[in-house]
Parts: C-alpha cells; structure tokens; sequence
C-alpha cells in the first residue's frame, strides 16, 4: 500500500512539473534571435528634391502583405511622387529598382506617417497606416492632415479609406480629442496637450495604438511606452466596406522601460507595435535618439499579459544578450514568414552606415532578424 501510495505521490510529482515546465515554455515562446541581414532601401532616385533642398527618404513604417512590401516616408514628396510606396521582396537591397508609388490623391494628403499594422487574416484582412497625430492648430484645419489613419483591403491599396466616423471626413481628427481625454492626467486634467502615436497594431477587433510621447508641447514631454486599445466593427454601406470604431478606448498597458531593464540606455520609448499571427504574441520597438547616438530594442509580450498591463519580455540573441540595431534607430517592424523580420530605420538625416557604404540622402537602412520560437497558442481579445 505504501508502495502505491509512493508511485501516485511520484507520478503527481513529475505531472505538476511536466505541467510547470510546459507553462514555461509556452511563455518563453521566442528562445533566440540574431540580425542576419542588412542593408540599403532606396527609395526614390538619388538627387531628388523639393523646394530647392534634397529629400531625405525618412522611412518610418513598412509592411509585407505576403505579396509586396509597403514602405512609408514621414516627410512630403515633390509632385508626382508619395511618401508611400511598394517593392517587391526581390528588389529590396536593389539600388537599381525604384519603388512603385501609391499615387491616390489621399497618400500624399495625410502627412507624417509612422506606422503600418494588419489584421491577422493574412488572405484578406485589412491594412492600415497611421499617422503621429502629434499636431494640431487650434481654430484652423490646417494640421488636421497629421492626424489620419488609412485602410484598405489587402492587395487592394489603389482603394485606401480615411478612417473616420463618416464617409465624408478626409482626416481622422474627430478621433484626437477622444484619445488626449483618455491620456488625461492630473498634471494635464480633461485633455492631454500633446501626445504622438508611433504603434499600431490590429487584431480581429481591435486596434492598438503605442504612444511615444505625451505632455505639454513636442518641446516639452515625457517618453512614454504606453498602449491603448479600441473596437472596432466593419459596416456594409452604400459605398462599400467601412470601419467604424466603437467608444471603448482603454489604456491597457503602461510599460516602464527603464524599471524592467534598468541597464538599458535611456531614454528609450515605443516607436512600433505590431501583433505577431505565427506566434499569436505583440511586439514593440523601443528606440533612442540621443545627441547622434541611435539604437533600438525589440520586446514581446503574450496577448493575456499585454491586456494585463505586464511587462513586457526584451529579446535576446543566443549569448543572452539584448539584441539591438545599434547606429540605426528602427521605426517599425514586419514579418516576412514564419522566422524572418524586418525592421526599417530613420535615421532621420544621419550618414548612417551599413557594413561599408554609407547611407545616401535617398536611402533608408534595414535590417533582418531571425528568430528561433515555439509556438504559443493564446486567445486575442
């Protein structure tokens, strides 16, 4: 009897470790990651200019729809150009092709572009690209173009949508005031002076937006980590497909950086977010930009631990060391498949190099990571 007992009591006891170690694993879904590849995007052809000065391809959002790359400049473009445009997987280190711009009138409109997110239906979800939201004039519409976010179907990009409470509107401001009264503090009571979104991301029914900046004025603020979630529901109208956000804005996370990786240097703050459909988890890139000094982290974070306002995880290389893209501020991240990311930098005007050429005036760096996963299964929102 004894004997019994001592066999259910040693089969309970490697069922709850059996059952720990699972638990840690499926947590610790990413094991490891290494920057495998890096180079040049050109963006447009060398020499170009507006008003008399060169343009600078600041390229501050990308997104690969399973077909083509998407790639956003933040800065405006001479006539008959966008600061959006597409390149094909295969000619992304080309400095011979030129991309292929996204010439309806509502790309060049908007301005100040930081970030690209998807639905996870990777067939025929929706695409969106947000702008800062960090300006506005009052009693004038004039900087109400910094406040906009597009969509469209995937692969149909030729037939963008401003999102907005109606289908006339051609910014998204309606939506600015609802979101400073959400980041309200008792610093700043009733409605937040100044903030800039830098994230996004999409679920099935929600967006995502990452705040990098909040305070007074684009002189005087505080780096920030923090997200915020809304619904959203896809109406059939007489126009066709339309989104529409629901009233539910919540902050549901507020990371402090410095507090979970105090060895880091600071400031570090969001500068992209973007939800992972092979390992069902979010990411972030967390930049620097400090008297020339550029750098980035990346982090990750389940769905569960995200809507709980937990911290989030710093990736790391196989050595346990934080990965980052030294020399180069990253701005937003894509995954090209199952293992491979890509990361686009702006690094605003900065002579920035890649192995041995340096980064021209029409030319923004990139990187690629591989990562090393397990799959982790998790409910999304």
């Amino acid at each position: 009897m004894k004997y019994r007992l001592s066999i259910l009591a040693a089969t309970a006891l490697l069922l709850a470790y059996g059952c720990k170690t699972a638990k840690l694993a499926t947590n610790n879904a990413l094991t490891s990651a290494s920057i495998t590849e890096e180079g040049l995007l050109t963006c447009f052809t060398a020499g170009t200019s507006l008003n008399g000065q060169p343009v600078w391809c600041e390229a501050s959002a990308v997104l690969y729809d399973g077909k083509k790359l998407f790639f956003a400049n933040d800065k405006d473009m001479p006539s008959g150009m966008s600061p959006v445009f597409e390149k094909s997987p295969a000619s992304l280190g080309d400095s011979m092709k030129t991309p292929t711009y996204l010439m309806k009138p509502v790309f060049s409109a908007a301005r100040k572009y930081e970030d690209f997110a998807q639905t996870p239906d990777q067939a025929n979800g929706f695409v969106f690209l947000t702008t800062a939201f960090d300006r506005v004039k009052s009693g004038s519409y004039d900087w109400d173009n910094y406040n906009t976010i597009l969509y469209w179907r995937k692969g149909d990009e030729q037939h963008p949508h401003v999102l907005a409470p109606d289908d006339t509107s051609r910014t998204s401001i309606a939506y600015r005031q609802r979101i400073a009264q959400l980041l309200a503090t008792d610093e700043f009571p009733g409605t937040l002076p100044y903030f800039k979104v830098e994230g996004l991301a999409a679920t099935d029914k929600q967006l995502l937006f990452g705040i990098r900046e909040e305070g007074k004025s684009y002189e005087s603020f505080t780096y920030k980590a923090k997200i915020i979630s809304v619904s959203y529901r896809i109406d059939k109208t007489s126009n066709g497909e339309r989104i529409r956000l629901s009233d539910d804005w919540k902050i549901i996370n507020n990371f402090d950086i410095a507090k979970a990786e105090p060895s880091l240097p600071k400031p570090l703050a969001l500068s992209s977010l973007e939800y992972d459909p092979y390992r069902e988890r979010f990411w972030m890139l967390t930049s620097l930009e400090l008297n020339g000094q550029l750098d980035a982290y990346l982090w990750t974070i389940t769905p569960d631990d995200l809507y709980a306002n937990k911290p989030f995880t710093l990736l790391r290389d196989a050595q346990e060391q934080p990965l980052h893209t030294s020399g180069h501020k990253a701005e937003d991240l894509t995954f090209l498949d199952a293992s491979r990311v890509l990361l686009i930098h702006d690094d605003d005007r900065g002579r920035t190099t890649v192995g041995t050429r340096t980064r021209q005036p029409n030319q923004a760096a990139y990187t690629i990571i591989t990562v090393s996963s397990q799959r982790n299964r998790r409910s999304l929102k």
